[in-house]
């Protein structure tokens, strides 16, 4: 009975999960001859033969496996081209084998994680499960990665009943990764991108966060959570020149309205441009 009822308690975040382990390696098969795989192995082992990184992905299963043999490869690579190099601080204060909520600014729409979880990798923390936007991921091929990624879907875009639902689902999720499978979170402080460097926390996030609290006293809540502010910084920002066409329009007071690519393009010109330097900082209490 209790397996029964766990199933379906865990059968109501399907929408919205990361792949299982069991499901990564037919996932991984479905994929392994897209373009866009073929691009972002070419670009992570420019030396190796095709045939060479398809055989390890299709003995891929499980994620970590996944992320520990593709995308930190990937994200190390980003590193080489595009940075003078990533630098970290507070790290240190981590306990091992715990799991964090990861509260962070936002500055690109895949580094921003991507980054902090070669750095947790680096220090033999826990990695994060991490939100990500419906919006991002509307093309199959990306969804099916950032699933294989451990990301979970923010489903944005929907009227008031249906998002106070969708807020109390993403919060059980964050509370049943957090408290009882022992897996970190990542999750940005406000939706999208911050445009103008005002780094401030939306409240809206934290009343999210709430919603799974129940009867528990809301800060006695919160500090079960384990919450740690992070704070990213890039030198330089390769998609500055992208933002400016919202923040004009912002100060226009004009409703702006994006255009069909557009989050691809930032997601493209984030991995591609020169960064310079990259900083992480984990703020603890």
């Amino acid at each position: 009975m209790y397996t029964l009822i766990h199933h379906q308690k865990m059968q109501k975040f399907d929408k919205i999960r990361p792949f299982y382990d069991a499901e990564i390696n037919e996932a991984i098969r479905s994929s392994v001859n897209h373009p866009m795989m073929k691009a972002l192995m070419n670009f992570t082992f420019p030396e190796v033969d095709d045939s060479v990184w398809k055989d390890q992905l299709i003995k891929t299963h499980s994620i970590r496996d996944f992320q520990c043999n593709f995308i930190y490869q990937s994200v190390q690579k980003v590193l080489e081209k595009s940075s003078d190099g990533l630098t970290t601080s507070g790290f240190e204060k981590l306990e091992k084998n715990t799991s964090y909520l990861f509260i962070s600014n936002h500055r690109d729409i895949i580094l921003d994680t991507s980054l902090l979880n070669a750095a947790l990798f680096d220090h033999g923390l826990v990695m994060t499960a991490s939100a990500i936007g419906d919006n991002l991921v509307n093309r199959s091929f990306l969804l099916t990665l950032s699933k294989l990624n451990r990301n979970f879907l923010v489903q944005r875009g929907l009227p008031p009943r249906e998002l106070l639902q969708s807020s109390k689902l993403l919060s059980e999720y964050i509370q049943q990764l957090l408290l009882r499978e022992n897996r970190s979170v990542w999750i940005a402080q406000r939706e999208g991108r911050t445009k103008d460097g005002n780094d401030a926390t939306h409240p809206g996030v934290l009343k999210m966060l709430a919603m799974a609290s129940e009867d528990e006293n809301l800060m006695s809540y919160f500090k079960n959570l384990k919450i740690v502010p992070v704070s990213i910084s890039y030198e330089y920002d390769p998609t500055d020149a992208l933002k400016m066409p919202q923040l004009m329009a912002e100060a226009n007071n004009e409703v702006y309205i994006k255009e069909k690519n557009e989050d691809f393009m930032t997601l493209l010109s984030g991995i591609i441009g020169q960064k310079k330097r990259i900083h992480i900082h984990l703020a603890m209490f």
